[in-house]
């Protein structure tokens, strides 16, 4: 009995305790038998889980998105609908390998690296009972969405395992931050802006994250300018590639179309008269709603993204007139031209009517966010069975046909992880209130609430961010599925240990 309190005791302790300064990561990698057994089995578990899932899915796999991508790719252009970075990386692939499988597995392989450094830095700063180290272990490793993200051509994966590496480093620099750290997770931080421009709330992350590191103002300033400045200037930059290929200054067309069709959601719930719009364009635009909304039945209201892709949507017909009315050259540059006046639309009717905004945009928008669709995932290659061209010769197909050994399997496979991300926010979300309440009834350590409130920060921005402007869909939460799952267990981890460790009354 005296040695399990005194077991409990010492696994408490690691938890109002840090690694001491000369204590090696590597080392404790390597000399640790349990953290030897968890990379043997990482090892050979990464290597076969993805030798069988290609068995099974011998060619990638393609949505819309993909075919974007690999064209801006191709054709090396300077500006494309969705961010370059992508494309860049498929370049750089495509120069060591044009096969599908070699570009699966560095995704695949990335995402396991990235997981796997999460992984032993959280065993390195807080030591976890083994229970709970090896439920951990199996759901970051052995988690089948990892394969079938992966296995997409487009930004998601890279998106992803650039994101866990990130976020580690935050980790890193509250615990032992140094100067090679800062300037890594800034070049990150940049690289993950270059991939997709959700990633423009992520300093609302990372600078409390240096704030928090035991280092003098120096270092602090220093970091916040090394993650604002350059993803200031990067928008410049493409704000005058854009203007030199388009005529339109603008950061993110795609933006604007997306502001533009989340406001009108709730067009119908709102007056909108044309002396409060600012500009004769939004005037224009507005007569193409009204008439649009005017003659559509109740029962055939737009879903959350159907008035970006429809091609009889109000903002189709506008930016059509618009190209014929001006002589635009162009479907590219019509798509760029409409973009200033959507987002001085939208905006007028976001101030105007922030209420019915948030009942009817923003409030539907946060119960997907617990429950996302599982969209693409649900099956491969939308049920094709071809691929467009321009990926058959990015990779070298013998034809555009493409085979796997089940097209809809994967719908039920993927099935149960919309349902663990809604438990995983509410045992995060919950529990990290809970335990911040009582921090100094647990002797937490302060770099551990600071940890915690590093994760707290970024669930909070994501949320903010998703439910505001973004659409939502279940791979856009692959990489917060990753921080709330492994945070829900540290938290469990966190109260189990102090309530096992609570003296035993005598009678």
């Amino acid at each position: 009995m005296i040695s399990k309190i005194s077991w409990l005791q010492r696994l408490k302790d690691s938890f109002t305790s840090q690694p001491t300064a000369t204590e090696s990561f590597s080392r404790f990698l390597i000399k640790d038998n349990l953290n030897k057994k968890y990379l043997l089995i990482a090892t050979a578990g990464i290597f076969i889980q993805f030798i069988l899932f290609k068995l099974c899915y011998p060619f990638a796999d393609y949505f819309n998105d993909s075919y974007t991508y690999i064209d801006a790719a191709a054709h090396n252009y300077p500006i494309s609908v969705r961010p370059l970075g992508f494309s860049r990386f498929l370049s750089l692939v495509h120069h060591l390998s044009s096969s599908d499988t070699a570009l699966v597995f560095i995704h695949y392989l990335t995402i396991q690296l990235g997981l796997l450094y999460l992984f032993f830095t959280l065993r390195f700063f807080f030591p976890l009972r083994n229970s709970i180290s090896h439920v951990l272990f199996a759901l970051l490793i052995f988690n089948p969405v990892t394969l079938y993200l992966s296995n997409y051509v487009s930004s998601d994966a890279m998106f992803a395992s650039v994101s866990i590496v990130w976020f580690t480093l935050l980790i890193w620099l509250i615990n032992r931050p140094t100067w090679t750290r800062l300037l890594v997770m800034a070049e990150l931080l940049y690289l993950l802006f270059q991939f997709r421009y959700t990633a423009l709330y992520l300093p609302l992350v990372t600078i409390p994250a240096i704030l928090f590191s035991r280092r003098n103002w120096f270092f602090k300033i220093s970091g916040i300018v090394l993650v604002v400045v350059p993803m200031y200037l990067g928008m410049q930059h493409i704000k005058n590639l854009t203007y030199k290929d388009t005529g339109t200054r603008v950061f993110s067309a795609f933006g604007s179309w997306m502001a533009t069709n989340n406001a009108l959601q709730m067009y119908p719930y709102i007056k909108v008269q044309d002396k409060d719009l600012p500009t004769a364009d939004c005037i224009a635009f507005n007569k193409i709603v009204k008439q649009y909304f005017d003659t559509l039945p109740a029962s055939a209201r737009p879903g959350p993204v159907d008035l970006l892709w429809l091609d009889h949507s109000p903002l189709k017909t506008y930016m059509h007139a618009l190209q014929k009315q001006k002589k635009i050259n162009g479907y590219f540059r019509a798509w760029h031209a409409v973009a200033p006046v959507f987002m001085q639309y939208s905006n007028t009717l976001l101030l105007q009517h922030p209420v019915a905004y948030m009942r009817y945009y923003m409030l539907p928008n946060a119960k997907t966010f617990f429950l996302p669709p599982l969209e693409c995932l649900l099956s491969y290659n939308e049920q094709k069975n071809t691929v467009d061209s321009v990926a058959m010769k990015w990779f070298r197909y013998k034809s555009n046909r493409v085979t796997s050994i089940n097209k809809t399997i994967q719908a039920s496979i993927l099935s149960p992880m919309p349902g663990l991300w809604l438990l995983s926010n509410i045992i995060f979300c919950g529990a990290l209130v809970f335990v911040l309440a009582r921090a100094k009834r647990y002797r937490l350590s302060p770099v551990l609430i600071r940890t915690l409130l590093i994760a707290g920060a970024f669930w909070g921005t994501h949320f903010c961010f998703s439910i505001y402007a973004a659409s939502i869909v279940f791979r856009f939460q692959y990489f917060p599925m990753i921080v709330t799952v492994t945070f829900s267990l540290i938290l469990i981890n966190i109260l189990t240990t102090h309530d096992r460790n609570k003296p035993v009354s005598t009678m």
